[in-house]
């Protein structure tokens, strides 16, 4: 059943915001795991194939940044200086009712959202971003905020992926070693200054073609850093997908 069209009340307001922030909506979630998280049609995927297709695509973009562009081609900015990392893939925009489930999942107490949300990764990320991979690298979290959490959000959706693709999941090559403050409201310049030396590689990662993987990718910060380490430890091909790009 499909969810979303251009007349779809906006949040706060009709079926979908009830769904996304009641109570009643998780408890279904327990009770109900067959079901649909947005219209509550019967899914073995958590999101059926109609709500799926309703949700925000990404269009044209860099190949190397996911910047959207007119049309698909490589952005100035990476013409000009290429970033740590050789491909991209967002297959989705971060944008509602999207951004309400990965909120609901990652900041609301709801970490039973990981299956269905690492299942539509899966299902909408071209096959060409796995097929040759060695492993899959999720960013790490800081221990103290994997405590405060609970979970890391983009292990969970990484060890979906993986069991879904065959591919093997590396927890344990890279660390995050630095406690930093939160990016959110952060430029650029200073989300990347913020992040120096945020991770470390434990491990020789030395001809390894690896994936990274993120729930979001805003500025590309994060996981361009991540990418230098992981190149630095030797790998010899580095590439990253992310759910959505905001």
């Amino acid at each position: 059943m499909a969810c979303l069209d251009p007349e779809s009340p906006r949040p706060g307001t009709g079926h979908w915001a009830g769904i996304l922030q009641s109570w009643g909506a998780t408890a279904l979630e327990w009770l109900y795991p067959g079901r649909c998280v947005l219209c509550l049609d019967p899914t073995p995927t958590g999101i059926c194939e109609g709500c799926a297709a309703d949700l925000p695509r990404s269009g044209p973009s860099c190949p190397t940044c996911a910047e959207p562009l007119p049309f698909a081609s490589g952005c100035p900015s990476c013409q000009r200086r290429p970033p740590t990392l050789d491909a991209v893939w967002t297959p989705f925009v971060y944008a509602w009712p999207l951004s309400h489930l990965l909120l609901a999942y990652k900041g609301g107490g709801r970490p039973q959202l990981a299956r269905p949300l690492g299942s539509l990764l899966s299902a909408h990320l071209p096959e060409a971003a796995t097929e040759g991979i060695d492993r899959v690298i999720p960013v790490p979290l800081h221990d103290r905020r994997l405590v405060q959490r609970g979970f890391n959000q983009s292990e969970d959706l990484a060890r979906t992926l993986c069991r879904q693709r065959g591919v093997y999941l590396d927890t344990q090559s890279v660390s995050r070693v630095l406690a930093t403050p939160s990016q959110q409201g952060l430029s650029r310049r200073a989300r990347k200054a913020n992040l120096r030396g945020a991770f470390a590689a434990s491990a020789a990662l030395s001809g390894q073609r690896v994936l990274l993987l993120d729930d979001v990718m805003t500025t590309g910060t994060t996981l361009n850093e991540l990418a230098r380490v992981v190149r630095h430890a030797g790998a010899a091909q580095v590439t990253a997908v992310a759910l959505a790009r905001a």
